[in-house]
Formats: C-alpha cells, structure tokens, sequence
C-alpha cells in the first residue's frame, strides 16, 4: 500500500498499455485535464487583461500567475505524464477554488468577488470537474508505475 502511495512522487512513466480499456480511460481523462488547465488559464488571463482585474490592487498579479499556471501546467502534464503533475495539477486548481470561495464569502487582501461577475459561476463548475478528473487520473498513473526489482512489495 505504501509504495503505491510513494508511486503518486514517482519520476517513472506510468504503463498503462497493459492495462485494456484502462489505457484510454486515463488517455481521455489526461487529456481533458490538459484541456481544463489550459481554459482554467485562458479565463484567468481574459480576466486580468480584458476584464480588468489587472487594476485590482493585492489580487490582480494573482490572476496572471493564474494564468501562465494554468498554461504551463497543461503543457507540463500533455509532455511529461507523471503522478506527480496530475497531484499538483489539481492542488492548484483547488487553490483556485478555495481562493474564489474566500473571495465570494469573506473576501480575500481587500477584494469581494460577486457571485454575479463574469466567469465565476462557471469557474466553479468547471474547477470543481477539472480536480476530480485530474485526480482520477492521478490515481490511474500511480496505480499503472511499474514495480522495479528494488520496489518493496
């Protein structure tokens, strides 16, 4: 149990051509997280540069880090397919979420976010989808790392 939970920090490949059907069950969902990332980085930059949360002091520059994160981290996942970037893949998008939760509710370094501006609903939506399929994904890699000779168990 133990190494397969180690296997979420691996560097090896996952090998799921083995696997059947398993395969393109996590081919489809990598690939949807890939495209999830890369809209999830997309909305945040038409929000920073044409919806002008760049004027926005403390949380502006946030939204471009969002962006170029989001971005990177899809180019990172479609050319190096690891667990470990699925993990921190979907971290940051829950960081987003938990981000625009405390935005809407108690506000976060000096701004409310409206539950009625542009994206946001959707945003939820589509973050809340895009972490559960990342995970999903994640666990199929981890499960699929091939077992050295050194591997315990």
């Amino acid at each position: 149990m133990l190494s397969r939970v180690m296997s979420l920090f691996s560097a090896r490949r996952p090998d799921l051509r083995q696997r059947g059907n398993l395969f393109y069950i996590a081919l489809v969902l990598r690939l949807a997280g890939v495209g999830l990332l890369a809209w999830i980085g997309w909305v945040h930059w038409v929000l920073y540069h044409d919806e002008g949360y760049h004027f926005i002091p403390n949380v502006g520059p946030f939204f471009l880090l969002d962006a170029i994160a989001g971005i990177v981290l899809a180019l990172v996942l479609l050319a190096w397919p690891r667990p470990i970037v699925g993990l921190a893949s979907a971290g940051f998008v829950a960081s987003t979420i938990l981000a625009l939760v405390i935005s809407l509710t108690v506000g976060l370094l000096g701004f409310n976010e409206s539950i009625h501006a542009n994206y946001v609903v959707l945003a939820l939506v589509v973050e809340s989808i895009t972490v559960a399929v990342l995970l999903a994904w994640t666990v199929l890699a981890a499960w699929a790392i091939p077992r050295g000779t050194d591997s315990a168990g």
